[in-house]
């Protein structure tokens, strides 16, 4: 591992910590189109070149407010149905970042779990400010509850949902929203918008590791109406009084990370109501490796078979 001010980084964090040092710094007042195509030309750029030998299916979910884009992987090479059905939010302050951004990490996971993933383009902000992202990711989540036939193949398939940092945020807070979720992945979850510079972790790790505090402070300013909004419990789900009856959750978690104690927080939750937990700690990466295989080869292998042991286990 190298290190960067006393802290053990694996190669490809410290080296992609590296590359970015090099890069203009991220000028957060230029045009917000600006800002995402930048993120979605990175994502590109280390997007890597595993190839996915399933089959999509482009799909509009009818939500409440919108309709909610879909894409379904299906994978191949198997005469059994697959067992689960993973439904994917993905990270990006709730602000960047879309299904293109997380789909190599999504094939990875439908081939390797042989399971059926369903990637959503959710609504961002601040076009669509809070609460939209928990409408459609409700939509979405009753709407393949109520077609496990049509996406699987079998009505007795285990749906759930699964996401990182922002996209954690959702899938926890959506198993509080609907019943009948069997499994939870939050990967580097944000589960905590009230209270997140309390954790020893965001002051150990909110400066020089990628995600900073002038950035996770302008997510919140364009995904939140107002302060206040942090403390609801649907974006954050720690401040839920009942944690009874969750699905069975994995936590995989970044240890150079701001958000790394806040995984632990919920962990904590879920276990003291009897839910079922599994955690990995990743040693010495950073925060938003998964848009970034490319790059993070052995990081994101590791937690694509996490999901699959996980998954395999349920």
């Amino acid at each position: 591992m190298a290190s960067t001010k006393d802290v053990e980084l694996t190669a490809e964090s410290q080296s992609y910590i590296d590359y970015t040092n090099q890069l203009k710094p991220l000028n957060l007042g230029q045009p917000l189109d600006a800002i995402r195509a930048a993120n979605e030309e990175v994502a590109a750029k280390h997007r890597g070149d595993y190839v996915f030998n399933g089959t999509k299916e482009e799909v509009l979910v009818s939500g409440e407010q919108y309709q909610v884009p879909v894409t379904i992987l299906r994978p191949q090479g198997t005469n059994e149905s697959p067992k689960c059905i993973v439904i994917y939010f993905h990270g990006g302050g709730w602000v960047w970042s879309s299904r293109t951004t997380h789909m190599k990490l999504c094939e990875m996971i439908s081939q390797e779990s042989n399971c059926v993933v369903v990637n959503v383009e959710y609504r961002l902000s601040p076009e669509h400010k809070f609460p939209a992202c928990y409408v459609d990711a409700e939509a979405v989540v009753r709407w393949c509850l109520d077609n496990k036939k049509k996406l699987s193949g079998s009505d007795s398939a285990l749906v759930g949902v699964a996401g990182d940092s922002a996209g954690a945020n959702i899938s926890a807070s959506v198993c509080h929203l609907v019943k009948g979720l069997d499994f939870q992945i939050l990967i580097y979850a944000s589960v905590d918008l009230a209270e997140r510079t309390v954790y020893a972790s965001y002051n150990k790790y909110c400066e020089g590791y990628l995600l900073n505090s002038t950035l996770m402070s302008w997510f919140m300013k364009q995904f939140l109406n107002s302060a206040d909004n942090a403390k609801d419990p649907l974006c954050s789900p720690i401040l839920r009084e009942s944690f009874t009856g969750l699905p069975s959750a994995l936590f995989i978690v970044s240890e150079i990370d701001p958000l790394a104690d806040q995984s632990s927080a919920y962990k904590k939750k879920l276990d003291d109501s009897g839910v079922k937990t599994q955690y990995e700690l990743l040693k010495g990466t950073v925060h938003g490796f998964v848009s970034k295989p490319g790059h993070f080869k052995t990081t994101t292998a590791r937690t694509v078979q996490l999901v699959s042991d996980y998954l395999s286990q349920l």
